[in-house]
């Protein structure tokens, strides 16, 4: 039996990436904002953007599975996100 959510239906949000080039070499930045509450973080990688759910109450603890995720974060097959 699945646990009904507690939250909205549906929740709508606003993912920005970038990269940075410092002396240290390039990295990529993001920055998620949940558009109903204005709740917004920064990121360096996709469990940093994970966590904005669970804290925000989106995914639970064991929704996070990196199944289907290469090393580099990106999916392993064209179009699976």
């Amino acid at each position: 039996m699945t646990k009904p959510l507690s939250g909205p239906p549906a929740s709508t949000f606003v993912v920005r990436f970038w990269r940075e080039r410092s002396r240290e070499g390039a990295q990529w930045r993001g920055r998620i904002e949940h558009v109903q509450t204005g709740e917004n973080a920064a990121f360096l990688d996709l469990d940093g953007l994970v966590e904005f759910f669970r804290r925000s109450g989106f995914m639970s603890d064991g929704e996070h599975s990196r199944e289907g995720i290469e090393e580099d974060g990106r999916p392993e097959r064209e179009g699976q996100i």
